[in-house]
């Protein structure tokens, strides 16, 4: 068995410090960094532990893992003092490395004890530290030749899967005023969702929303998701992702037209649930963000859809036009690039703000310079214009 003061701190450390350090900008990318390290070398622990008493080098090994331990139950100490500890948190559990007195210190510690930017590089650099011993510790494991216990993996693999599905989680609702150079669009994709046959019937018809990364799929699904509620009787919003699913995405499907979950029901019990609900309704659902090209998995998750009433529609968004054709008969929308004037409008609403009226008109010729390496992609405009909205001078 490992020392309960590496387990603990491998398996404590990462929702410590996200907890504290989710409102300091900046610092993402190396708790990202931390929390993969982490799970590499927690599925490697038990077989470190079965060899440990044969091999010298493991031990080793597991004692750097105690000292790193020992120096992030340092840190708790350093910025947790009996002067910020909460009045409502005085459980004694000093017994414990993570105990609920530690961790109040930590994640109580107020602002106002030190400037944002003090705190926030403190704290980063402590960040980075830990992470690069843990990467030295990884890189020994390899040379170890320790062997990742298959169940350990796996249930990290899910806890990475279950945060980049929340990481891109998205959403039905969006501010159109700020929406620039879509106008022509959104009325093409209304004009398909409300356009009927005599040949339709009932079931439903799919719109596939088709472009790379940064063009805005979503937010284009999003304005006619929003501009004809009237028109259906239910509207639906998942974001799918990598991982599809049919279970999962069933149940969501279900929990967004119903406002409650249903995880105690299997595959069947969700879809007749489902097929219940939809029959005869004209209904309006966005799936967002699909990656899926094989189309035994869309055969199986479109069957209670074709309950819906005439004039149902499903929206998808993608990146490949292969998920489009796997899904079968589809209404294809290639979504093009914008115009340079367009992600101008973009750029310059974030990096001209707050600026006069002489500084907007000395900057606009380097700053189309710059748009124009945006290749008209609204994304890339709206990022790298609330980076130059800190530059205040031409050579910046």
């Amino acid at each position: 068995m490992v020392d309960a003061i590496v387990s603990t701190a491998l398996q404590k450390l990462p929702s410590i410090l996200q907890n504290e350090l989710s409102l300091l900008t900046g610092l993402q990318g190396e708790l990202e960094k931390l929390s993969a390290t982490f799970a590499t070398i927690q599925a490697m622990l038990e077989d470190a532990e079965s060899r440990r008493v044969n091999e010298r080098s493991v031990t080793i090994w597991l004692e750097k893992l105690k000292d790193l331990a020992c120096y992030i139950d340092d840190i708790l100490d350093e910025w947790g003092t009996e002067a910020f500890i909460p009045k409502d948190s005085e459980d004694d559990d000093s017994g414990s490395l993570f105990g609920k007195k530690k961790v109040s210190n930590f994640l109580f510690l107020p602002f106002s004890c030190f400037s944002h930017s003090v705190l926030r590089h403190r704290i980063g650099n402590r960040i980075k530290d830990v992470r690069e011993r843990l990467d030295e510790i990884a890189k020994e494991a390899s040379q170890l030749h320790l062997r990742v216990d298959s169940g350990e993996r796996e249930r990290a693999d899910i806890k990475v899967r279950q945060h980049e599905t929340r990481e891109r989680e998205t959403s039905s609702q969006v501010d159109d005023s700020a929406i620039i150079g879509r106008e022509h669009e959104k009325n093409e994709i209304i004009e398909l969702l409300l356009r009927e046959s005599s040949q339709e019937g009932n079931g439903v018809t799919v719109i596939s929303i088709i472009g790379m990364g940064g063009l805005g799929k979503m937010t284009l699904a999003q304005l006619a998701y929003n501009d004809e509620k009237e028109h259906f009787d239910m509207r639906m919003w998942v974001c799918i992702s990598e991982d599809f699913d049919v279970k999962r995405i069933t149940e969501s499907v279900l929990k967004s037209a119903i406002g409650t979950g249903c995880e105690s029901l299997d595959l069947d019990q969700l879809q007749c649930h489902l097929r219940e609900l939809l029959q005869g309704k004209r209904f309006l659902l966005v799936l967002d963000d699909i990656w899926n090209e094989d189309s035994e998995k869309w055969d199986k998750l479109r069957l209670p859809f074709q309950n819906g009433g005439r004039g149902s529609r499903v929206i998808i968004t993608t990146r490949s036009e292969n998920v489009s054709s796997a899904i079968g008969n589809t209404q294809m929308h290639k979504l093009q690039v914008l115009s340079n004037d367009d992600c101008w409008l973009l750029f310059s609403q974030r990096a001209l703000t707050d600026r006069s009226i002489n500084e907007c008109l000395e900057l606009e010729k380097i700053g189309r310079k710059i748009v124009k390496k945006c290749g008209g992609v609204p994304l890339a405009a709206k990022t790298i214009g609330s980076t130059m909205r800190s530059k205040r001078t031409r050579r910046e």
